[in-house]
Parts: structure tokens; sequence; C-alpha cells
């Protein structure tokens, strides 16, 4: 307990509500893992508290000018709601959204106070993914965890505590690499942060999720530009030790070497290398086709959000007159377009997808030229882990949806409180 001793100590002389804030943040990573109602609740008891203080305490958690930024993003999700084509399909994602206004406000004005609780929350998450990484090694040996939970596709992909839930990568990644470069950047466990990076990355390989472990890949590319030269030296070996153990997984898991190599670079090189080729003929080039005719349809303000699920509803078809337009053998079904930007145009339209790209470039231009002049490795980190969600062409999950959200919208404000303590 010496690890996170000093951040205990003065934990206990916070009081009550400030206990229960930090406990509520040091826990998400558990909350979100038993599932998206209790995560939720974790938000809400959050949102209670902070607007209590803004009325007791006079604590003015919307003195922020990231409050003209969400006004905006919820004012066009108020319209996206009034030309949705099924609004209670679309009601509690729209309607509901200023919980993360009041909760990343909330967060910005509470961290930065005291700098130690950016201590306690990290390390505790990076004990907690830590314990959640190793479980899917151990589930990836004998195929189920360590209280017998086995992974719907036991065989090229694991889930962990998160049983039928196969989003270990999409958590690893969002939480992992920001807690070690904080071990990394704030403490004197340097060589262990390092060391975890790497665990961190094969633990992403061994949960099969692809188009993560191509996102968390870049991150680490990305967090070279602000590693010293000591420490890469450092993380040399612990690469080549990664690179050994992908080697033997590929050769002794043929449904991990047919997952990742024939999947990718046979198909690949079957499509002459052609990017946009290569993804037509997956099944997320399917979903991404079906995405695209949608918008054609509806090009301003899209079919509303949560609605891409309704496209092949025949009702829903015949009510728009989808199937004269549409051939049914050329859908692709499914509960979103597996692709941020397509996801934006399909539901939202180009009124929303102007919006998400005005959002980019503000977030670019505000903070690029201070992540380089800082070169702070977790401010960094922070960035890329949140940049990573708008790569083009990969796919990714529904941003709107709650274990989505919540992950993006606490780095959001986790970003945002660090960059105070650093200004």
């Amino acid at each position: 307990m010496n690890f996170i001793n000093l951040e205990l100590k003065i934990f206990k002389q916070e009081s009550l509500v400030d206990k229960l804030k930090i406990g509520i943040l040091c826990f998400f990573p558990i909350f979100l893992i038993m599932g998206t109602a209790v995560s939720e609740i974790g938000v809400i008891i959050l949102c209670i508290v902070f607007i209590l203080e803004f009325f007791f305490k006079k604590e003015n958690i919307f003195n922020n000018k990231l409050i003209y930024f969400f006004l905006c993003l919820y004012l066009c999700l108020l319209i996206n709601l009034i030309f949705s084509f099924n609004i209670s399909n679309s009601i509690l994602r729209n309607l509901f959204f200023p919980k993360y206004i009041i909760f990343v406000l909330g967060i910005i004005n509470f961290l930065p106070k005291k700098k130690y609780r950016f201590g306690l929350i990290f390390k505790s998450w990076l004990m907690i993914i830590f314990v959640f990484s190793l479980d899917l090694f151990i589930q990836f040996l004998f195929g189920t965890n360590i209280i017998g939970i086995e992974s719907p596709h036991r065989y090229h992909r694991t889930s962990g505590f998160m049983g039928e839930e196969l989003k270990a990568g999409s958590l690893i990644l969002a939480i992992s690499f920001i807690s070690s470069c904080f071990i990394i950047s704030n403490t004197k466990y340097k060589n262990i942060g390092l060391t975890l990076l790497i665990f961190f990355l094969l633990s992403i390989f061994i949960s099969g999720d692809r188009s993560n472990l191509i996102k968390s890949l870049v991150v680490l590319i990305y967090l070279f530009l602000f590693l010293n030269k000591k420490d890469v030296k450092r993380l040399i070996p612990w690469i080549g030790g990664l690179v050994l153990i992908v080697f033997i997984v590929l050769n002794n898991y043929p449904p991990y070497k047919e997952r990742y190599i024939n999947k990718i670079f046979q198909d690949l090189s079957s499509n002459n290398f052609n990017v946009i080729k290569f993804i037509d003929n997956t099944e997320y080039g399917e979903i991404y086709s079906t995405s695209i005719k949608v918008f054609e349809k509806f090009k301003v303000f899209g079919i509303g959000n949560k609605n891409f699920r309704l496209i092949c509803d025949d009702g829903f078809r015949k009510n728009f007159a989808l199937e004269n337009e549409i051939d049914e053998k050329q859908l692709r079904c499914n509960t979103h377009p597996h692709q941020i930007y397509l996801e934006i145009l399909s539901e939202h339209g180009l009124f929303g997808f102007i919006f998400l790209i005005i959002f980019l470039f503000l977030f670019l231009k505000n903070n690029l030229n201070k992540l380089f002049k800082e070169k702070n490795l977790l401010l960094n980190c922070l960035f890329i882990t949140l940049f990573i969600n708008f790569i083009p062409i990969i796919p990714s999950g529904s941003f709107f949806t709650s274990f989505n959200a919540t992950l993006f919208w606490t780095n959001f404000s986790l970003f945002y409180s660090y960059k105070k303590i650093i200004n």
C-alpha cells in the first residue's frame, strides 16, 4: 500500500462530500465493468452533488468557457430530436445530455483544487485495470476468468469480468495509458509505468479488439514524442518481449492468426492494398455502405440519434419510401454504423457533422501549441486518448452510448482539469 499510502492519508482529511466525489471517481472503472446502469448512477450522483454545491456553497461550476460549447452541442441535440424519425428512441440520449455537462464542468471545478486527487484517482484506476487485464490473460489461457466467466467468443475474443460485453479493449485503452503516464511522470515508479504501457498494449491484443489495438498503437507512437531517450531505451526490451509473445500467440492460436493476419494482411493483399476496397469487402464495409445510403436520403438532419437500428424495420422503410431507393439485399442492419463520422452523418446529418468538424478544429487550435510547448506526458496522453476517437475509417462504438460517452467525457474533464493545474 506504500504505492498509494500518501494519497490515502490526505484523503482522510477531506470532507464527507468530497470523499464521496473522489470515491466515485476512483471506482469508475469498476462501475463501468459492472454495467451501464451502475456507471450511470455514479454520474447522476456526482451531478446531484455538484448542483447542490452550486446552490448551497455557491460553487460556480458554470464559470467556464466550455459552457458555450456544451450549450451549442445541446442545442444541436435538441434540433436533432425535433427532426428525429423516432423520438422515443432519441429522447433519452438527447434530452438528458445535460448530465454530462454538469458532470464535466463539476469535475473541472473540483479536481484541480488539490493536486493529490489526480494521484489517488489514477493510481486507483491503474490497480483496477491491471487486475482486469490480468484476468483477461487467465480467460485467454484457461477459457474462463478467475470467477468462471467464459467469453461469448472464447476462441478469438476475451471479455473478462464484463461477461457478454466485448468492451474490454475500449475500457483498457481509455484508462490504462493515462494512468501509466501519470505514474511515469509524477512518481518514483517510472520503470513500472513504462512496463505497464507494454503490458496493457498486450492485453488489448489478447482481447481480440482489432480497432482498439490499432488506436493503442497510435497512442504509444505518439507518446514516444514526449518520452526522453532513456525511457525509450528502457522500453526496447519490453517491446521485444511484446513482439515475441504476439508471434507465439499468432502461431499457436489459429483463431487469433485468422483474426489479426488473415483478415487484415491477406485480405489487404488480395485487394492490392487498397484500404477502401478492403473495407468494402468486410462486414463493416456493408454497414458503412448502408449508413452512406441513409445519409444520402436524409442529408440535412439525419434520421435522429439512435435510429440507425430502425433501417431494416419494415414499417420504417415503408413510411419513408426506402424500399424503393435502397435494395434490401444491400442493407446491413446493426445498432449503429460502427464509425463515428458515418454515425454523425446518418443520424445527425450535415448539421451535426459540421458541428463535429468545428469542435475538432477548435480543440486542436486551442491545444496543440500548448501540448508541444509544455511536452507534458500526461496531458499529451489525455489528449491523444481523446483524439483517437475521431480517427477516420477505423470501426468504433457508438459515440452516444452510455459506456462510450462516460469514458469520453470523463477523460475530457480530466484533460481540462490537468490543463488547469499546469496553467
